[in-house]
């Protein structure tokens, strides 16, 4: 069995990690996502 986690943004992506998450999902930030929310998900550049 794996553990996937939601993160938003990268405190949230770490604290997953350091609980035990064996992977993360994000979302980016732009009209395809739509939970689109100020302080939420990532850009392209940042997740490279």
């Amino acid at each position: 069995m794996e553990l996937l986690c939601p993160a938003g943004n990268l405190p949230a992506v770490r604290t997953a990690v350091e609980n035990g998450a064996d992977a993360v999902y994000v979302g980016l930030k732009d009209d395809t996502n739509a939970r689109h929310f100020a302080g939420l998900n990532f850009t392209d550049k940042k997740l490279a």
